[in-house]
């Protein structure tokens, strides 16, 4: 039977494209007992073009394939303008993918998303990336015998090959760090950090929730002058950030958000951590805004003993001092302290040597790793 190629455009199609996932892990018992459900009520906003603010200066397309009447995988295109603007290219992106173990329909699929990206005069495609840089990206490719932390991805391991049968070649990788306290020299750690404090005249304090909007215009400006120089970053305009920090408030920890400042109490670094609710997540099947959701949710909620730093950086003019170890030392006191046992660092560039073995001379291990495909259009 031939492949069809859909367009999801209406909100009962693209609920449906969402809930395909369900169809490849909840049938698989070995990916199931790892993969975290996508909340469908965040998916749905993400790919809301009235919504979200990144379809602001972006466009998408969400396709489905169906075989023998059956839908059997997802894709969505992306054209990010602000990406070609920064980067002087012509890229598009892929994400959302998610297929059986079929390299005809896996090709249709690309196919779909390499014939909408040429139309819009790119040459390039990457991914996945759902749907940005700042969202969700790269593929599951070590790790998996456990499941993803708070916005990581997980996925099936052929899903490697149906991206190098289309003729994908690996772009980039990224890696995530774990560290316990069984693997860090805590005192050691905090002397250094006390030492660097002293040297350069710098201070720590905790992002204050209550002044949180405030707050969030402070990290704001860091992230962007902070990540400038990364590859593939593409800066958050303030709408997206501020959206993106309102939705993070729900589950921030005070203890765990730091802003560093220099000797005249100016913001000069920060770093994000927030609590693994993945752990939580896991048991709700997408949904937590039911009544058993809700109680499920805060049922297990009391079982998250690890974190994840998604944000650690200083500005450019204050790097290669060591100030991440005065970040370090403060979220594993307080993280130690509230009951948090765990932490993941996520992700590296594995191509950033400095970056790597930051994280391994505080304790840190590589323990999963991500690829991001590229092919020419």
């Amino acid at each position: 039977m031939p492949i069809k190629i859909r367009e999801a455009k209406t909100k009962k199609e693209i609920r449906e494209y969402i809930k395909f996932a369900w169809k490849i892990y909840r049938r698989n018992p070995e990916l199931n007992k790892y993969w975290v459900p996508p909340l469908i009520a965040d998916y749905e906003k993400t790919l809301d073009t009235s919504r979200y603010p990144l379809w602001e200066h972006a466009e998408r397309a969400c396709f489905t394939a169906w075989k023998e009447g059956e839908m059997v995988g997802t894709i969505t295109a992306t054209v990010n303008y602000r990406h070609n603007e920064t980067h002087h290219d012509k890229v598009g992106f892929w994400g959302f993918f998610e297929c059986m173990n079929d390299k005809e329909v896996a090709t249709a699929l690309f196919d779909a998303a390499k014939a909408w990206l040429s139309a819009k005069g790119l040459n390039a495609m990457r991914g996945p990336i759902s749907p940005s840089m700042n969202d969700q990206l790269g593929m599951l490719a070590k790790g998996y015998d456990s499941p993803p932390v708070f916005l990581m991805t997980y996925n099936p391991p052929y899903y490697h090959d149906l991206c190098k049968h289309y003729g994908f070649e690996v772009v980039q990788e990224l890696v995530a760090f774990i560290v316990d306290q069984t693997t860090i020299d805590y005192p050691r750690l905090k002397r250094l950090a006390d030492s660097l404090t002293q040297r350069y005249k710098v201070k720590l304090r905790k992002v204050r929730l209550k002044q949180w909007q405030d707050e969030a215009k402070i990290l704001f400006k860091l992230y962007n002058a902070a990540w400038e120089k990364n590859w593939g970053f593409v800066p958050f305009t303030e709408k997206s950030f501020m959206q993106l920090a309102a939705d993070l408030k729900q589950i921030a920890d005070e203890d765990l958000l730091y802003i560093l400042e220099n000797e005249k109490g100016e913001p000069i670094g920060c770093s994000i951590s927030l609590p693994d609710v993945n752990v939580a997540l896991k048991h709700v099947n997408g949904n937590p805004f039911t009544p058993l959701g809700l109680i499920k949710f805060l049922w297990y909620s009391r079982k998250i003993k690890t974190i994840r730093t998604i944000i650690m950086g200083v500005l450019p003019e204050y790097r290669n001092r060591g100030l991440d170890s005065i970040f370090h030392a403060a979220t594993i006191e307080n993280g130690l302290r509230k009951g948090f046992n765990t932490a993941e660092l996520s992700w590296v560039l594995k191509s950033n040597s400095q970056m790597m073995k930051l994280g391994e001379a505080i304790g840190a291990k590589p323990y999963k790793e991500y690829l991001i495909y590229e092919k020419p259009i």
